[in-house]
């Protein structure tokens, strides 16, 4: 039985270590997704979907995240295309989640726009 090369143990050793820290994200958080907040979601909100042509479509999801203070909202982008998937997580605290409403609704206010 021949050893392996040491250049070769560490890369195993920090891909195995990499795999290994995400497997227990997933665990402890209760699934991918939640992983990918770094906190479990306590319910999806909802969803509005993005213009877009047939061949790409885009969605902002809105979740309620059982974390802590400055984990209290995540927001999805989605975004799919005939060979493409793309999920984008953003997790904010109470105090974002309450800039993010004023700054949108600033935007539809002036915009003349009605929601």
């Amino acid at each position: 039985m021949t050893a392996m090369e040491p250049g070769l143990v560490f890369v195993f050793s920090i891909i195995a270590l990499v795999v290994g820290t995400f497997a227990y994200k997933i665990i402890k958080h209760g699934g991918f997704k939640a992983a990918m907040f770094g906190s479990s979601i306590k319910r999806t909100v909802g969803e509005v979907e993005g213009g877009g042509s047939r061949m790409f479509r885009m969605k902002l999801r809105v979740h309620e995240l059982g974390g802590s203070s400055d984990k209290a909202v995540g927001v999805e982008l989605v975004a799919k295309s005939l060979a493409s998937y793309q999920m984008l997580p953003v997790s904010l605290s109470h105090q974002e989640a309450q800039k993010l409403i004023r700054l949108l609704q600033s935007a539809t206010n002036r915009s003349g726009g009605s929601v």
